[in-house]
């Protein structure tokens, strides 16, 4: 009866699985932009190819500081440079019963202070952190689950300021039943 338990095997595919979400989703646009570009009028470019979102996730093994995008917390190298990034991970994880469970899916946004401010008066951070709950909040991640953003089912789900000099920065946390 073991094998009818819950696994959470599929604890390392969570983070990619909401990348690969976000990849083809018109209103995840924005994101692709603001992780790509460090200007104030970023919000104005062109739409990022397939090839150009992949590669600013961290595969890991090189230099970290050429990539936007990572599926663990913290910062890998010392990261000054004018850049913005996504950290998305498995936050938290709650079992209800033997056989589910809620994860909770942070998402760090880090932002250098001198770029956060974009020319149409609003603030990447907030920009990325809005594009994302307006993406994932009721979307299926690969099969997973549905994501949600609601204090009622996910005890933990809120955005909040973490800031760490130099960098403006603000946490998500968006939950998935499992």
């Amino acid at each position: 009866m073991a094998g009818s338990y819950a696994s959470y095997d599929f604890l390392p595919q969570i983070s990619y699985n909401i990348i690969d979400n976000l990849m083809d989703n018109p209103d995840a646009e924005i994101i692709w932009k603001l992780l790509k570009y460090s200007t104030n009028d970023d919000w104005e470019a062109a739409n990022l190819t397939k090839a150009q979102k992949r590669a600013l996730m961290y595969k890991g093994g090189e230099d970290a500081s050429g990539f936007s995008i990572f599926f663990d917390s913290g910062m890998d190298d010392a990261m000054y440079t004018e850049k913005i990034y996504l950290r998305i991970y498995p936050y938290f994880c709650v079992p209800k019963t033997p056989y589910t469970g809620t994860v909770d899916v942070a998402f760090e946004i880090l932002c250098h202070y001198s770029i956060n401010t974009l020319s149409n008066y609003t603030t990447r951070v907030d920009t990325v952190i809005a594009a994302l709950i307006k993406c994932l909040n009721g979307a299926d991640i690969g099969g997973l689950g549905v994501m949600f953003f609601d204090v009622e089912k996910g005890r933990l789900d809120k955005f909040q300021n973490f800031n760490q000099p130099p960098f403006k920065s603000k946490i998500l946390l968006m939950s998935v039943n499992v």
